[in-house]
């Protein structure tokens, strides 16, 4: 597994897991490539530094590829962005493992033109719910970090995304995919709740 550095492939995912839990603790972003360097550092069968990092890229590219085939626009995303930008600047704040990729992902389906900016969390170094991703935001959008109530921030992770916008004082809305994960249309907190985009509006 892993060109040779694990004996098998739940001994590679066992060594990963031990890293990213590692990484999870210090709260800023680390991305993917490093967590794959370390985690091939860790192997029983060590190699050179520059098979390693020449590994973590080959594993990295492969991840990227694999995860692009996946990414997929939510039915109604084109119309809601149209309705919006015509009416809010609106912009990206988005946890990320690879520097970029959300950026790459919207250019890809012809939606980044609807944004004012991209802010992903390998970018910075720093992802939700740490409040400093959040007031990069607000200093890009010309805001500062006392103008969140002048902006609704929209996410699907409720256990991220909501509490990241409430600590900068921001209005929230979830975007939860899972209908019937939460009733109604105000979730237990009283977060409002969407399910689909034709309800945003």
């Amino acid at each position: 597994m892993a060109q040779g550095f694990f004996p098998s492939t739940e001994a590679f995912r066992a060594a990963y897991e031990k890293v990213r839990a590692q990484t999870l603790r210090m709260g800023r972003e680390t991305v993917l490539g490093e967590r794959l360097r370390q985690t091939l550092q860790s192997a029983p069968a060590p190699r050179s530094r520059e098979e390693t990092s020449a590994a973590a890229e080959a594993l990295l590219a492969a991840w990227t590829a694999d995860y692009e085939k996946l990414l997929r626009p939510t039915p109604g995303t084109q119309e809601m962005l149209a309705f919006w930008s015509a009416r809010r600047a609106l912009a990206v704040v988005t946890n990320s493992l690879v520097p970029g990729l959300p950026q790459r992902t919207l250019e890809r389906y012809g939606l980044s033109r609807y944004f004012r900016f991209v802010l992903d969390s390998a970018s910075h170094g720093y992802k939700k719910p740490n409040p400093l991703l959040g007031m990069e935001a607000l200093s890009l959008a010309g805001m500062g970090p006392c103008d969140g109530n002048r902006v609704l921030a929209v996410g699907d992770r409720h256990d991220i995304d909501i509490p990241a916008a409430l600590d900068l004082g921001m209005h929230v809305l979830h975007f939860n995919r899972r209908p019937g994960h939460t009733s109604g249309s105000v979730a237990s907190d009283g977060t409002p709740v969407i399910h689909e985009w034709s309800e945003f509006r």
